[in-house]
């Protein structure tokens, strides 16, 4: 626990959040607001987005665990 959340552009995770889920969110936006597309579509998408977010942070734990034997708190 003498790990503190670092909420900056130096951290890998705050990166990958902003990469991936914020542009997510505004195409969703995008999708709902100006096209006929069935809401399902739009729906899923920041579900897979999710998805790779979770991945990902599941992989840079990992690495950070190999190199540093701390336990994966994920």
């Amino acid at each position: 626990m003498s790990e503190r959340f670092e909420l900056s552009f130096k951290n890998k995770v705050v990166r990958m959040l902003l990469i991936i889920i914020v542009p997510t969110l505004f195409v969703q936006m995008f999708l709902r607001l100006f096209t006929e597309l069935p809401r399902i579509i739009p729906a899923v998408i920041p579900v897979i987005s999710l998805i790779v977010f979770s991945l990902g942070f599941i992989f840079i734990n990992g690495n950070r665990r190999k190199s540093t034997q701390l336990p994966i708190v994920f």
